[in-house]
């Protein structure tokens, strides 16, 4: 029987966590010999953690790569995410200039699960898209120095959750009993990003120690990092798609409006860990883990609006060149906005658990684990300046730029006659001041209140009961076990949004200076001109928007009290999901050097969501009043309950001394992400209503101002009899219903285990059902296509017909199905003791090359009631690379680093066959949107990482990231009548380098 020790193993194996009870005799000697060959290695560096890596890999009866940190206990990055990336199928999302988020085998974070110690983590923080919450863990809140290894799961048995199409990711805990000895390391680290130019600083102090005859260990980190960053962005609107034109019978697609940013943001991080191990004896241990995560915000964004909002004949559009990809045209508005923003995102997680051998090979493991996360905005606040229906404006779109120019109407008409403009601005009626960058003229004329609260509760408890035969027959071990898993997780965001100047007599009461400031422009208040090249204008300052909104912070505070207002109620909701599992599986010892395990498992999950029917129906209020008419509709309950049966065989053959061979067939699922899969029903701007009464005989027929279509702003007896709400309305819809993705998975891979050359190929196939997909575009009828009920019923200030059918919904819908198969490439080298006669030959020994490649490809329908024909699976990337080449001796370590990921589709359009049969005879793509797929563009970045020596026990480490300055660019496909792609969104941070010190003692 397999015991543990208490004397100091060697590093690897303990650092990856491959101890098991009771493995068969075969197994034991092999794991004795890995351990001997490990206590011989006393490097540190990147290759004593590759060395120890691959050993645990080695060792695991799955499919898995692994990172540990090496006999220092430093690993080769300090960002967990980061480290990640350089493993064989990782691909890194980066946020706010670092990595945070990871794809697997090219399929999305959302599809990718994270546990720590194998329990699940509340993540209150948001994943990749805030909005629409998908289950993304930002593996940027882990400092890798509480960490002792990270395992990617590639291949799942049943034993593990298998909520995870992608593969799993299991984050291992610093364990002192597992590291056998008293240590302490301090770590002091200062980063700087060139964009913002400004120093972070970062403490970490980590230790362990043994008590009482090294049968109590105490595991204990803590880190603090305060962290400054500036990001520069331009993006379309995000749910309104860019719009058909036509001029003189031209068309052209281009953008509806576009948006400049700059954020400034200072984060705060602190990290906590706790961990105490109790081993009595041989056959038992129990343990106590508490973690603590948290980080605050303080951000600042800038942001510079250009709408236009031209619709096909538009008379407000006077010239296109579909060359040049300009356009130009009158009543265009232009805004500043200047928000602050104050969060803070905590979390704390609480395990306790145990292991306990017994009888003849019987285990029992089991633990509970409660986590908690908090996300808390108290106090969003904004100021905005606009000036409205500006007579002329310019503006140029492609590929990888969006960019808007106010000119003077001479200006446009000579554009409009010549194709060139060669004449000066004249400052027009509009109080636009032409060749000025401040704009005295802007009207401050929104304020912005919002305070939101996000909590995520998760409890789960996990018993799993072993029986191992150590009796040279077939049977090695036969493993089953429960878990029951129950989250709820609520949103409540409460935003008043407002026109200071109309709502100022009733929300001042009378004060003086509100009133007075409520009237104000840009040019009564202190402005600087921005780090960001693309703003076109200056900003208000930081202090003065702190005045101004301190003076008229009273109309938004008494504006809505009932919080019905669209922005306070289209976010707000409460999920309960509640899941339970249940496995067996066994391991047969097949032949001498072969085993294969078979088992299943069957997961059954209960989802429930609320929400709201959301409208904004603004302009039906009175100006003075500050009462909302905004429609804030409860939906009923509802949700979607399922169960699972996933089957699985697992084979592992030990081929010859250095090669393995693994095959195996598994069944995995993907749950709905929160934002996709809750309740919801939104109107995305002002509702648009058609009047249908019979004496009206004006031109326009459908607007969402009352007063253009023959009725009367407040009328609400005359629209409520005549108004119908336009099927044209853009809408958003969440579907409660979704199903989870679910997939057939097939992995083959050979691995060559050699003194200085590691070799890996493996060949992988997921065959996915129900796969989950962004439509933006499609039809609805909201009768017999809705996942809920709407009740219409309850809405009376106008009718939304039972049969009404909207045309422009963006949602979330399963496909039928989609298949992704690809080959994953691995190949290491160290070149030692080749010339070591040499002098030159002496440097060449220290050369080590290390590199990862992925290609895949995905073919997914999504069915012809949204999308003909077929599509690359979202969220996937075709091809990822990642290429290392280093030297390491004992003192000095240098590697420059490259990595790519080729583009990814985020979201589509709708396209039927109706669709493309009303567009032959238009003759242009208007009702087919497949131009508007929208794709993450591919990315190349190039980082250097060194360390040196100073004395025993202290390293400095100097890391250079993102060198070539890489921006994160999305865009939509286009087609001819765009010139091709269009810009959706352009997010830059620039490089970044950091400099620290690990000190051991």
């Amino acid at each position: 029987m397999k015991k543990y020790s208490r004397k100091m193993l060697p590093l690897a194996i303990a650092l990856a966590s491959v101890q098991v009870f009771a493995q068969e005799e075969n197994k034991e000697a092999e794991s004795d010999q890995y351990n001997a060959a490990m206590e011989e290695v006393q490097v540190e560096g990147v290759r004593a953690a590759d060395i120890n890596a691959r050993a645990a890999e080695r060792s695991k009866d799955n499919f898995s790569s692994i990172v540990t940190q090496d006999d220092a206990g430093n690993f080769s990055d300090q960002n967990v995410a980061e480290l990640l990336q350089r493993m064989p199928g990782i691909t890194l999302q980066r946020s706010e200039g670092e990595g945070k988020f990871v794809n697997l085998r090219g399929l999305g974070a959302g599809m990718v699960s994270v546990r720590m110690d194998g329990g699940v983590m509340a993540n209150a923080g948001g994943g990749t898209n805030e909005t629409l919450e998908d289950r993304a863990f930002s593996l940027d809140s882990l400092p890798s120095d509480v960490l002792q290894s990270i395992e990617v799961n590639k291949s799942l048995t049943p034993d593990m959750d298998l909520d995870a199409i992608g593969g799993s990711i299991n984050v291992k805990t610093l364990s002192a009993l597992d590291r056998g000895k008293d240590s302490y390391k301090l770590t002091l680290q200062n980063y700087y990003q060139d964009q913002v130019a400004e120093n972070s600083p970062k403490v970490t102090m980590q230790g362990t120690n043994l008590f009482l005859n090294e049968t109590i260990g105490v595991a204990y980190t803590g880190s603090w990092e305060k962290r400054k960053t500036q990001g520069f962005q331009t993006s379309h609107h995000s749910s309104t798609l860019p719009g058909y034109v036509t001029i003189g019978g031209e068309q052209m697609i281009i953008p509806w409006e576009f948006t400049t940013f700059q954020e400034n943001a200072e984060r705060e991080r602190m990290a906590g860990l706790l961990n105490l191990e109790y081993q009595p004896d041989d056959s038992s241990r129990y343990h106590l883990k508490f973690n603590h995560t948290s980080y605050s915000d303080d951000d600042i964004a800038l942001r510079e609006y250009y709408r236009f909002n031209y619709a096909v004949d538009d008379a407000d559009l006077v010239f296109i060149d579909k060359d040049n990809n300009v356009f130009g045209g009158g009543d265009v508005d232009l805004q500043q906005q200047y928000f602050i923003q104050e969060s803070e995102v905590e979390t704390n997680t609480l395990a306790l658990g145990g292991e306990n051998r017994f009888g003849d090979g019987w285990e029992v493991d089991y633990e509970l684990v409660s986590s908690r996360s908090t996300n808390e905005k108290p106090d969003g606040r904004r100021v905005q300046f606009r000036l409205q229906n500006i007579p002329a404006a310019i503006a140029q779109f492609g590929e990888d730029s969006l960019n808007g120019q106010i000119i003077s109407e001479a200006q446009l008409t000579e554009l409009v006659e010549t194709g060139s403009i060669s004449s000066g601005a004249i400052s027009g009626r509009n109080g636009y001041q032409y060749g000025s960058v401040s704009q005295p003229n802007m009207i401050y004329d929104n304020l912005f209140l919002e305070d939101n609260l996000r909590e995520d509760e998760v409890d789960q408890f996990a018993l799993n009961l072993r029986k191992d035969w150590d009796d040279g027959g077939m049977l090695n071990y036969v493993k089953g076990g429960i878990k029951a898993n129950q989250r709820s997780r609520s949103n409540d965001k409460n935003r008043a949004s407002i026109v200071p100047d109309d709502r100022k007599e009733a929300g001042c009461n009378g004060d003086a200076e509100c009133l007075d400031l409520a009237k104000s422009t840009l040019g009564d208040f202190e402005t600087f001109v921005s780090e960001n090249p693309s703003f076109d204008h200056a900003f208000i300052t930081r202090a003065e928007a702190e005045r101004l909104i301190n003076a008229t912070r009273a109309i938004g505070d008494n504006y809505d009290v009932n919080e019905q207002e669209i922005d306070s109620t289209k976010l707000d909701y409460e999920l309960s999901e509640d899941t339970a599992a249940a496995y067996m599986m066994a391991e047969l010892q097949v032949l001498p050097e072969a085993t294969l395990i078979a088992g299943a498992r069957y997961e059954h999950t209960k989802f429930r969501s609320t929400g709201y029917m959301a409208l904004r129906n603004d302009r039906n209020e009175e100006s003075d009043g500050l009462a909302s008419l905004d429609i804030a509709v409860p939906l009923e309950e509802t949700g979607n309950d399922y169960g699972l049966f996933l089957p699985a065989l697992h084979y592992r053959h030990e081929l010859s001394e250095n090669l393995l061979g693994r095959a195996s067939i598994w069944t995995s699922f993907s749950r709905p992400d929160f934002g996709k899969s809750r309740g919801f029903f939104e109107v995305t701007d002002r509702v648009e209503f058609c009047n249908t009464d019979p004496s009206y005989a004006g031109e326009v027929q459908c607007s969402d101002d009352p007063n253009a279509i023959g009725g009367t702003r407040g009328d609400i007896d005359y629209q409520a009899q005549w108004f119908t709400i336009s099927p044209e309305n853009t809408i958003r819809i969440g579907n409660p219903g979704l199903d989870p993705m679910r997939s057939t998975n097939l992995d083959l891979s050979l691995s060559y285990y050699g003194e200085d050359t590691f070799l890996e190929a493996a060949l992988f196939y997921k065959d996915i059902s129900d796969f989950i997909v962004d439509a933006n575009g499609v039809s609805v009828n909201i009768n017999s296509d809705l996942p809920f009920v709407l009740p219409t019923d309850q809405i009376t200030a106008f009718q939304i017909p039972a049969d009404t059918t909207f045309t422009n919904v963006n949602t979330y819908l399963n496909g039928e199905g989609a298949s992704v198969y690809g080959l994953e490439l691995s190949y290491s080298q160290y070149f030692e003791g080749r010339w070591e006669n040499h002098s030159v030959g002496r440097w060449l020994d220290n050369i080590f090359i290390q590199s990862n490649l992925t290609l895949q490809t995905s073919d997914g329908k999504v069915g012809d009631s949204v999308r003909v024909g077929s599509i690359q699976l979202p969220e996937t990337a075709d091809t990822a690379a990642n290429l290392t080449l280093g030297w390491e001796n004992d003192d000095f370590s240098i590697r420059f680093i490259a990595n790519y990921t080729s583009e990814i589709l985020k979201r589509i359009g709708g396209c039927t066959a109706q669709n493309i049969a009303d567009d032959a005879a238009l003759g242009y793509a208007a009702s087919c949107r497949s131009w508007a797929d929208m794709y993450q563009d591919e990315a190349l970045t190039f980082d250097v990482k060194a360390t040196y020596r100073v004395m025993d026990g202290v390293r400095a480490y100097f890391d250079a990231v993102n060198l070539t300055d890489n921006v994160d660019q999305y865009y939509f496909a286009g087609n001819k009548d765009s010139g091709g792609r269009m810009l959706f969104n352009v997010e830059q941070y620039g490089p970044a380098v950091q400099l620290g010190l690990n000190i051991d003692f």
